[in-house]
């Protein structure tokens, strides 16, 4: 894969989050996609061992929030740092916390990423938390009252210190934490901008082979939010492909239900139509019972992993074929590891992945 002359020098701004984008652009559910690989996200993205294959989306129920006092007690020395002279007002466990942007990326970070992952990754990840961050401090959401949460529904999944540690193993706890710390510190106060502004730094946990574009997806342009090609595959992803069938009776109600034009008479094998593909290859939209439905709204409405699928019908089912796990918008994580395996920074990754970005940095009155 080539960089295409990305670069990594940083581009210094006289404040920290400027006006937001033009039009307040809200995630649909739950890592990689709020910023987490699923929403902030499809969220969403593994939190526990890269070998575990279970991720962010899936263990969701799972990130348990500390309360205020605790989080505090947990990082009361913090170093002086552009991240450390930014606060943040996070709603966890339904209390409004406040928090340091270095206390709140550690969170999100353990809560997003396996800390196994390679350290060019997970500084990628650091990045790409506190672009989303930045990005959402700057707008109000009718979610809640506070810029951010600890729900990778809505924002990003964010983790106590405490309760991170008690899930890794024991004898790669404190060197896991440390390297998350590290991927926060070395990347201290840089994020990423378009056009002057923190960007939506969505993030997805594993593409099918190339990302997609914020307008096929969600319906939506976003300049930086579009296709590139991803080199993660079934040799280093968890339940790379995955596979789901559907009793007939349940897929006849499903897309009735959302499409009740749809003529889905006769046998499931009868249902199926064409397939069209976008301009990176991946399945875009499938005709069923003569009406074309996006492969992202077939991934909402049957509980799939990914918009990458293929289907097919029998005399009693729909099976679905997926590939990847997440919406397939903005960073892969499972890409952002297997680049940083093959020697990328983490500015050339995330400048890979978030077409016409460019680095900026806070500043100490930002």
């Amino acid at each position: 894969m080539q960089k295409n002359g990305i670069g990594s020098g940083l581009r210094p701004m006289a404040a920290a989050v400027a006006a937001l984008l033009g039009a307040v652009f809200l995630l649909p559910l739950a890592v990689g996609e709020g910023g987490h690989a699923e929403a902030a996200g499809d969220s969403l993205t593994e939190t526990g061992s890269a070998s575990s294959g279970v991720t962010a989306e899936e263990t969701a129920s799972q990130v348990t929030e500390a309360d205020c006092s605790e989080t505090a007690a947990e990082t009361a020395e913090t170093a002086d740092t552009l991240d450390s002279s930014v606060e943040v007002t996070v709603l966890l466990d339904g209390e409004a916390c406040t928090l340091t942007l270095d206390e709140y990326l550690w969170g999100v970070v353990a809560a997003e990423m396996p800390a196994a992952f390679q350290e060019e990754a997970l500084k990628a990840q650091a990045i790409a938390a506190r672009t989303y961050t930045l990005y959402r401090m700057a707008q109000v959401t009718d979610s809640h009252g506070e810029a951010l949460c600890g729900d990778p529904n809505c924002c990003q999944a964010w983790i106590s210190r405490e309760d991170r540690l008690a899930a890794w193993p024991e004898e790669d706890g404190a060197a896991y934490a440390e390297k998350i710390a590290a991927a926060i510190a070395d990347t201290d106060g840089v994020y990423l901008t378009y056009g002057g502004e923190p960007l939506l730094a969505v993030f997805h946990a594993s593409s099918g082979g190339a990302t997609r574009s914020a307008l096929e997806v969600w319906g939506q342009e976003v300049p930086y939010l579009v296709s590139v090609s991803s080199p993660e595959d079934d040799s280093g992803v968890p339940n790379y492909y995955s596979v789901v069938t559907v009793e007939a009776a349940d897929f006849q109600e499903t897309v009735l239900a959302a499409y009740p034009d749809a003529d889905l008479s006769g046998a499931p094998a009868d249902w199926l139509g064409e397939m069209t593909y976008d301009e990176a290859g991946l399945p875009l939209a499938l005709e069923v019972g003569g009406v074309s439905i996006a492969t992202a709204e077939l991934r909402t409405l049957f509980g799939l992993r990914s918009p990458t699928l293929t289907a097919e019908g029998d005399g009693e089912a729909v099976t679905f074929y997926v590939t990847g796990y997440g919406h397939g918008v903005g960073m892969s994580q499972y890409g952002a590891n297997a680049l940083a395996r093959e020697g990328w920074t983490a500015e050339e990754i995330v400048l890979w992945y978030y077409t016409g970005a460019e680095l900026g940095s806070l500043d100490r009155e930002g």
